[in-house]
């Protein structure tokens, strides 16, 4: 009984010690394979790295938007070091534009947010995306449309600015742009935060409720950038639909020559251009910041 039991014992060790070694192995073939999966994954990061170079990137933006994106990082970081002067002059003031002539009034609000932050960092995404969106969607190829596009929004921007006394107005001109492609884009889903989607329609006004629950602004900004950008929207696309009426917002003919069609081609990273593709709606996250009235701190 004793021999039996100790014969019992040894193969009970001899399949444990087999068992232990099978599972030694398979967890070395699963570092191998981890170790394998792991260099792939960080050679596909250095190939995306590659692809999406910071110079190739912002020479790969359309044009107009490389101009505001430029323009809205560059005048605020510059603004913020101090670099420009007091921020006081690079606000908005009808009054200093006409009695002294500082012209220069009448584009640095649209480009100048008052604060590094992480509000300035989610309007320059959205100016990005949105801006990106309509020059290679609506306006692909034709620069000189979509400018006409922005100095309407500027202009009608201005007009609100003065009445409501506003003099920074970065984040209505954002709002703008953001409306005028959900106008022109209604059906398309749109992602928000906790997992909502819904037609892009609603986009602007998601934000505008969005901003005011979480008291990150009084909505005030973000209505005056829906009104500006429904107005173009409504004088340029929708009336002229419903009431067979010319359209009076036609580019002129030297904005035509200053900044020519481009001609047909590859847009991109060797994508094809956005009338031929259908680009993935940009995963949106809630609008934060608001505008300022001259003579508030």
């Amino acid at each position: 009984t004793h021999t039996h039991t100790h014969k019992k014992t040894r193969k009970q060790h001899t399949h444990m010690h087999g068992t232990a070694q099978a599972q030694a192995q398979a967890q070395a073939h699963a570092g191998t394979q981890a170790h394998r999966h792991k260099h792939s994954s960080v050679s596909q990061l250095l190939q995306q790295t590659v692809m999406t170079d910071p110079q190739e990137w912002y020479w790969s933006v359309p044009k107009i938007t490389r101009a505001l994106f430029t323009g809205v990082f560059g005048v605020t970081v510059l603004g913020n070091f101090g670099l420009l002067g007091s921020p006081m002059n690079l606000v908005y003031s009808p009054d200093l534009v006409w009695s002294r002539f500082q012209i220069w009034r009448l584009v640095t609000p649209f480009l100048f947010f008052p604060k590094l932050s992480f509000a300035f960092l989610i309007n320059l995404y959205f100016l990005y995306s949105y801006s990106k969106n309509l020059e290679l969607g609506q306006f692909e190829r034709r620069p000189a449309d979509y400018a006409v596009c922005i100095f309407c929004l500027w202009l009608m921007l201005c007009i609100i600015g003065y009445f409501m006394s506003l003099f920074v107005m970065v984040v209505p001109f954002v709002i703008s742009i953001l409306y005028v492609w959900s106008a022109l884009n209604p059906t398309q889903i749109t992602k928000f935060w906790f997992g909502m989607t819904f037609p892009a329609r609603y986009l602007p006004w998601v934000l505008l409720a969005f901003n005011i629950l979480t008291g990150s602004s009084n909505g005030v900004t973000e209505l005056i950038g829906i009104v500006a950008g429904h107005a173009y929207f409504f004088v340029k696309f929708k009336y002229p639909a419903i009431s067979g009426t010319r359209d009076w917002l036609q580019t002129p003919d030297f904005v035509r020559r200053l900044l020519p069609d481009d001609t047909p081609g590859v847009a991109g990273f060797g994508q094809a251009p956005s009338s031929r593709r259908q680009a993935p709606p940009p995963t949106h996250r809630p609008f934060a910041g608001q505008g300022h009235r001259l003579g508030d701190n």
